[in-house]
């Protein structure tokens, strides 16, 4: 790490004047998963944009949750959205649809109330205080004619991607309007034509609401605008439809109006990928080109204080490790072009940046003027006060598994840190640290690093116990192994470090110590983070020699074949699977789920990596992590019946068929190591388990979140 960040904290002076006290912005986003029952925001979410304003940022984004939400609001929740949904949705549907997403009152004075005091929450921070929001039409009237039920299924006989028909059935509140099929017609589209009086109302309505955040104390807006540039759906043919410049006159008009009436101290951010050639989620027909961007931006510049400038789809932006490198951002060149084309407002770009030393380079080429970060600040709440202390500190990593993006179990947070989302209960959870204690740790995997931290963290003396000749666990022979894991792999470097910046520096590698030798050293709490290890499936055959496990593909075990046959859907099979179709090997992956790696199906998550376009079959969409590889075949809905060394029989559909292979691996999930855990259940006062060693401990957030509490209790 640098040992000074001078560009990063240099204040940055918008057009308008208004001063940002640094070049780190929180994006166009906010998380609704921490709302409750409440008809106005809750101390959850006030507490949850509290740690993004301390942890540094200079302007941050709120949710409108309401029906100018613009992408906010809720799908479900309120009658309104309810009726919306009834023409598309199958009978049956709309009563199962989860209501998680908030949808506050916004006619009810009261809550106004609160929105006054998340104003100043941001601003007693000096953080400036936007508002995500868009002009709205009535149930069954559409500005431009498309939207998201355009969407087309996948094309029949494509054995890459699960069925959108499987999706709904799946998640049908995800994506509860693939049930319609193939979409509307143009005739459909044309009847749903908002009217020029319905688009002057839409932009009283948004002014109105943004007259009253002013008035509570709030600096400006944020719009998305390139849900309404659209150069495919965009059917009208009137000064409203055609090129570019006619597509995007309700913004403009929109964007006049808010400085005509709210003035020109009252902020507006507009937020548009460089380029959309298939819309936000891969659909065809849709997008913009670059070009067009560039000419919306030039027409808007008089109005518009600021640009957040993303990747071309939400796959782009909200990236992970499967679908993106470290340091490799095309938002940057869209940045220069616009730059190029004379540009006059500030420019901030978003695409999954999280190094600062990349973040200082960015912004001292001068082309960029801010750099907008969610994620960094959901991993690392003291972001900004690390980089303050000169390499003595470093933030944590993100893992970009996007898990802050949607719930898993009904929870949403960060994956690697525990307090994320849990601010507004700390304080009453987490008693002060007690009197120093001297604590073993027995293993040194990703949990087993971050307990000791924790427990460090606390003023407690640690060591750690690690039976392999390397710290990292399982990960740090996958992560290594398998690039697309490259934010795992930086995670574990980290962490390595980490516990010397927190003084655990007894570590005790190859060694794996017997309960009295604790005793006799004194230790007076030991915290068992001792793992687990694979099983093999109930299958005949699947225990017969030369059958191999996936751990034996990354312990190194064995030299796969050319022909692999995978007996198993789920993550670390998939993984698997992914890592040997990225070397060459052609694979089939047997699972008797509708889909692969179902357990991690979220938002964002890997089944919604790569853009899939097939335009010959007028198909547009997001693909799964192993769409990429055309030599991973899926067999979904297969029930594996035998397995040999080279072969492995499965039926599907009443047909039972057999597969040879060079090699054959079988996945049959895992056995928590808690026999060698409890050994030390009795040479201390205290013990207690953490990380997948628990059986019921099966994620990364489940461990670290555990790990927390477990170093809380001592």
């Amino acid at each position: 790490m640098a040992a000074e960040y001078k560009n990063i904290f240099k204040p940055c002076v918008l057009k308008n004047g208004m001063i940002l006290k640094n070049r780190v912005i929180y994006p166009n986003a906010q998380q609704s998963y921490v709302t409750g029952v409440e008809a106005s925001p809750n101390e959850a979410m006030i507490d949850d944009l509290a740690d993004f304003c301390r942890s540094g940022a200079s302007l941050m984004n709120f949710g409108h949750f309401g029906s100018l939400g613009g992408g906010a609001a809720a799908h479900t929740g309120n009658e309104k959205k309810k009726n919306e949904l009834r023409d598309y949705v199958p009978e049956g549907y709309l009563k199962e649809l989860p209501e998680q997403a908030p949808f506050f009152d916004y006619s009810d004075a009261r809550t106004f109330n609160v929105v006054a005091q998340i104003a100043e929450v941001a601003h007693m921070y000096g953080t400036k205080l936007l508002v995500k929001m868009a002009p709205s039409f009535p149930a069954g009237v559409s500005y431009d004619g498309g939207d998201a039920k355009t969407l087309f299924p996948a094309p029949e006989g494509d054995e890459r991607l699960a069925k959108w028909e499987e999706i709904t059935d799946m998640f049908p509140h995800i994506f509860p309007w693939a049930a319609k099929g193939n979409g509307m017609t143009i005739e459909e589209m044309k009847a749903r034509l908002a009217t020029k009086e319905q688009i002057k109302d839409s932009i009283d309505e948004v002014v109105s609401m943004l007259v009253k955040y002013k008035r509570y104390g709030w600096d400006g807006v944020s719009m998305r605008g390139d849900r309404f540039i659209d150069a495919s759906t965009n059917i009208r043919e009137d000064e409203y439809g055609g090129e570019v410049e006619n597509r995007g006159r309700l913004l403009l008009e929109t964007f006049q109006k808010i400085k005509e009436v709210c003035g020109e101290d009252f902020l507006i951010e507009v937020v548009m990928p460089g380029e959309s050639p298939y819309g936000h989620d891969a659909q065809i027909p849709h997008g913009y080109s670059e070009d067009e961007f560039i000419r919306f931006m030039m027409m808007v510049d008089d109005y518009v204080d600021l640009v957040e400038i993303r990747e071309r789809s939400g796959a782009g932006y909200q990236n992970h490790g499967y679908n993106s490198q470290l340091n490799v951002h095309p938002c940057l060149k869209y940045a220069k072009d616009l730059r190029a084309a004379g540009f006059k407002g500030t420019i901030s770009v978003n695409g999954g940046f999280n190094d600062p030393d990349e973040m200082e380079r960015i912004i001292a080429d001068g082309t960029v003027d801010l750099v907008s970060c969610g994620r960094t600040f959901r991993v690392e709440p003291n972001f900004m006060a690390k980089l303050r202390t000169d390499g003595a500190e470093v933030p944590t990593p993100c893992l970009r598994c996007n898990k802050c993006h949607g719930p898993e179990r009904g929870v949403c947070g960060c994956s690697v840190n525990p307090k994320d989302m849990m601010g507004h209960r700390l304080p009453a959870i987490v008693p002060a640290p007690g009197k120093p204690k001297k604590v073993a740790v027995i293993g040194g995997g990703p949990i087993g690093m971050r307990t000791a931290c924790f427990a460090a963290e606390r003023g407690h003396q640690v060591t750690i116990f690690e039976k392999d000749s390397r710290l990292g666990g399982k990960a740090a022979y996958y992560a290594k192994l398998y690039p697309q894991q490259w934010p795992m792999d930086r995670y574990i470097s980290w962490l390595i470090d980490e516990l010397g910046r927190r003084g655990v520096t007894d570590i005790r590698l190859s060694c794996k110590p017997d309960p009295e030798e604790l005793a006799k050293e004194g230790f007076q709490a030991v915290i068992a983070c001792t793992g687990s290890h694979e099983k093999r499936p109930p299958i005949e055959g699947a225990d017969a020699k030369g059958v191999w496990l996936d751990e034996d593909v990354y312990f190194g075990n064995i030299t796969p074949g050319q022909k692999i046959v995978i007996v198993g859907g789920g993550s670390v099979a998939t993984e698997t699977a992914m890592y040997l179709a990225s070397i060459g090997k052609d694979v089939t992956v047997l699972t008797r789920q509708e889909i692969l790696m179902k357990s991690e199906f979220h938002i964002r998550g890997p089944h919604m990596a790569y853009e899939i376009i097939e335009p010959e079959l007028g198909y547009g969409g997001i693909g799964a992590a192993w769409t990429k590889y055309d030599n991973l075949k899926p067999v979904y809905r297969a029930t594996t019946k035998k397995i040999t060394s080279n072969s492995v029989t499965y039926e599907k559909n009443g047909e039972e068929k057999t597969i040879e292979a060079d090699t054959v691996i079988v996945s049959g999930g895992y056995v928590p190591y808690a026999e060698e855990a409890l050994r030390y259940a009795d040479c201390t006062k205290e013990f207690y388990i953490a990380g997948d060693a628990d059986k019921n401990c099966t994620s990364l957030m489940e461990g670290n979140r555990r790990a927390f509490g477990k170093a809380c209790l001592l």
